[in-house]
């Protein structure tokens, strides 16, 4: 903003950032409001440079809502509590609408119906513990939001309860919580992971330990946690990821290609799964419209994790070469494959998709990506090397959709079709899904 223009101005809140950050648009530049909600208005005060000075609420929007969980603010899980459904599922949508706006093209592509959750609470089988580092007030719960984190004792939120995590889980939350409270301060995290089905109460766990301190040190406190918890097995890794130990059984049944035939097939803690029982199954039959399945055809998957969309693939006849960086996720997914009875359609190989795509045989019919949310840097580079018909991508950051969208065109490509799917209820996350063809 130039000098002299007035510094106070009365906005209106346009939106959220792919980061779920609020922002106004003064004279074509953004800006950022964090702490307000889409349809707020207030009053902005700038310095010379265009600077925010202060904001204050004028007039709340009308699809602010009363939250209805009191650890709402500290705990930054579910950051769009504030924010009726209605409007949620409105904003996500233009969320969806900018993003593809600022990809080349993106605004020309047919953009499918947004799919919003069946559900909105306890849609979510995987749940993360921590250890206060407060050794004098010791507490245990949820990571405290970032905003937060200064003024909470041990940087964690004591949450008592918890309406997005699955029945099992938040019949296991209390019992968690208090025996990490009382055994040594010596975990990273301890993530507890339950099945799809609500009639199950089959739940095991994944503790990450603290650099430097060795699995069989704390044996007992470990077998505490097992029982303390009621899980039916708890794997042990150290501070990089490596699995020490294992005590019990770590599967849990239903996350993993959930209507495919020949399941229900396993998933273990200590790996990605798809993070809403009801909309995975949404999810792979986007990917599936998306793709195109069929006898014959070969389909390349990066970051296939245990054969979620890669089962579902060969169930339609293709012939799917996937590739997935973490041995636990592989050797599940090896498992499955085996069970599914497609073992001659797929191929499960371990290691860094972003460095190995390109070394596959070139021209595939398609070129299937599920990155994590930091994309896929690389992703120019493997489509010069692989050159697939088409690429699908499955997006879980509009900002990383934004920039290996725009490498991707830039590497021949564009993009015909985009489906965006809520797969994280009450908060700002949102899929995307999208398809390139050859320009």
């Amino acid at each position: 903003m130039n000098k002299g223009k007035n510094p106070r101005s009365i906005e209106v809140v346009e939106g959220l950032t792919a980061n779920g950050q609020a922002f106004v648009n003064i004279d074509g530049v953004l800006l950022r409001v964090p702490g307000f909600l889409p349809g707020d208005k207030i009053d902005i005060e700038l310095d010379g440079s265009g600077r925010i000075v202060d904001v204050q609420m004028v007039e709340p929007s009308p699809e602010r809502v009363k939250p209805d969980c009191f650890f709402h603010g500290p705990c930054g899980g579910c950051d769009l509590l504030e924010l009726s459904e209605k409007g949620r599922k409105k904003e996500k949508q233009a969320m969806i609408t900018r993003a593809l706006s600022r990809i080349p093209g993106g605004s020309e592509a047919y953009l499918h119906s947004f799919t919003a959750s069946r559900e909105i609470i306890r849609y979510l089988p995987r749940v993360r513990l921590h250890q206060g580092r407060n050794y004098e007030e010791r507490e245990s719960g949820y990571l405290a939001a970032e905003s937060y984190a200064s003024q909470v004792p041990g940087g964690v939120v004591p949450v008592t309860a918890c309406a997005i995590i699955t029945p099992p889980l938040a019949r296991r939350l209390l019992a968690a919580r208090k025996i990490l409270s009382q055994i040594p301060i010596f975990l990273e995290s301890l993530t507890l992971m339950s099945s799809s089905s609500h009639r199950s109460d089959r739940v095991v766990g994944h503790a990450v330990l603290m650099k430097g301190r060795p699995p069989g040190h704390h044996y007992k406190d470990l077998t505490k946690i097992l029982r303390a918890a009621n899980l039916k097995g708890l794997s042990v890794a150290n501070h990089e990821g490596k699995i020490k130990e294992v005590q019990g059984t770590v599967s849990v049944t239903g996350l993993i290609a959930p209507e495919v035939d020949g399941g229900p097939y396993d998933a273990e803690p200590s790996f990605f799964v798809q993070g809403n029982i009801f909309q995975n199954p949404v999810l792979i039959r986007k990917v599936i419209e998306l793709c195109k399945p069929a006898p014959g055809m070969r389909i390349v998957e990066g970051f296939a994790g245990a054969g979620n969309f890669t089962l579902a693939l060969a169930a339609k006849g293709a012939q799917v070469e996937a590739i997935e960086a973490h041995p636990g996720a592989v050797r599940t997914g090896i498992r499955n494959i085996k069970r599914s009875g497609f073992e001659d359609r797929i191929t499960l190989l371990e290691g860094d998709a972003i460095k190995e795509l390109s070394r596959f045989k070139p021209e595939p019919d398609v070129l299937l990506l599920d990155p994590p949310r930091t994309g896929t840097p690389s992703i120019g580079r493997t489509l010069t090397k692989l050159l697939p018909k088409k690429v699908v991508c499955v997006f879980c950051d509009l900002d990383a959709c934004e920039r290996d969208s725009t490498a991707i065109i830039r590497s021949g490509y564009k993009l015909s079709e985009a489906a965006g799917l809520d797969l994280y209820p009450r908060t700002h996350h949102v899929e995307l899904i999208c398809l390139f063809e050859k320009a």
